[in-house]
């Protein structure tokens, strides 16, 4: 399978997203607001990025996945980890509450956005954290301004090219097919025997009130099959990385398989690898405080 049947996996699988999100009439319980903060705007290069502030404390800033806007991070990990950094949650350009007037943008593009927002907020240096595409994005960042970052974090992700493992063709057939269930769908973001004792998955899911962008997520499909296509991805580049690099994963990654993190350990020397046990690509959504322990010890070290 190539790097493009590889990126149309990605835009099914966060469509299907969308739809189980709006089904839904059960979900986690949305952050209150006495605690949950206003959306602001700064100005870029040709956008205006949507971001909030949670907690205080050092900054750590997040870095969605794809075709995702900030209010999919799971509530209970944004509440466990507030309570000692100050959280930077963003909508990528033209995602979300944000605007874009490019025609087109690449994985390097979105890492400049995430530099010119932290320049906004006169942040010096922060931690990172990203989740599957957004882990492209926290590469990239650190890859290219290695001065400005703390620690990284790289959840559930790849570093591009051709070495990426893909899904099995299980995962492909529901992903691809239109006739696939709601059930069968948000399946694919956890473990079989989780989903076995647990009979209503999207309870576990945050109350997604933004605007999803049809046009910014086909920009963000070419951005993407641009990193996994042959030399693209951050591989040439990841010995640069001398940071501490946690990589967290779950066992059961049925959507971007937990060996793709093993071959990052690989190429980077600094990197802390840590599978979780029986969880899968939605793991901040299945197992909020391991998954926010993890990240709270590995930044706290």
């Amino acid at each position: 399978m190539n790097y493009k049947i590889n990126s149309l996996i990605r835009i099914v699988f966060s469509v299907a997203i969308m739809s189980i999100l709006f089904i839904s009439c059960m979900k986690e319980s949305p952050i209150s607001n006495s605690v949950n903060p206003v959306v602001k705007y700064t100005d870029i290069t040709n956008a205006k990025i949507a971001y909030k502030v949670y907690g205080a404390g050092d900054p750590l800033i997040m870095c969605m996945g794809y075709a995702t806007n900030m209010d999919m991070w799971s509530t209970k990990a944004i509440e466990l980890l507030q309570k000692k950094y100050s959280l930077i949650v963003f909508d990528y350009r033209g995602m979300g509450f944000s605007t874009n007037t490019d025609t087109a943008f690449t994985i390097s593009t979105l890492a400049d956005d995430v530099n010119e927002l932290l320049i906004s907020l006169k942040i010096a240096k922060t931690h990172v954290l990203g989740w599957s595409m957004g882990g492209y994005v926290a590469q990239m960042f650190a890859i290219n301004h290695p001065e400005k970052v703390n620690k990284l974090v790289l959840y559930a992700t790849n570093g591009g090219d051709t070495i990426t493992v893909n899904p099995s063709q299980e995962i492909i057939d529901i992903l691809s097919n239109p006739s696939s269930t709601p059930e069968e769908l948000l399946g694919t973001l956890f473990p079989d025997d989780w989903l076995a004792t647990h009979p209503e998955p999207w309870k576990y899911l945050p109350e997604a009130a933004e605007p999803f962008k049809p046009e910014t997520i086909g920009l963000q499909y070419y951005a993407v099959q641009k990193w996994l296509s042959p030399g693209g991805g951050s591989f040439g580049h990841l010995g640069q990385l001398t940071v501490p690099v946690l990589l967290i994963c779950g066992d059961q990654d049925k959507v971007v398989p937990h060996v793709n993190s093993s071959i990052l350990a690989d190429s980077i020397h600094t990197s802390t690898l840590i599978r979780v046990p029986d969880s899968g690509h939605g793991m901040m959504y299945q197992l909020p405080e391991t998954f926010a322990n993890y990240v709270l010890t590995f930044l706290a070290d």
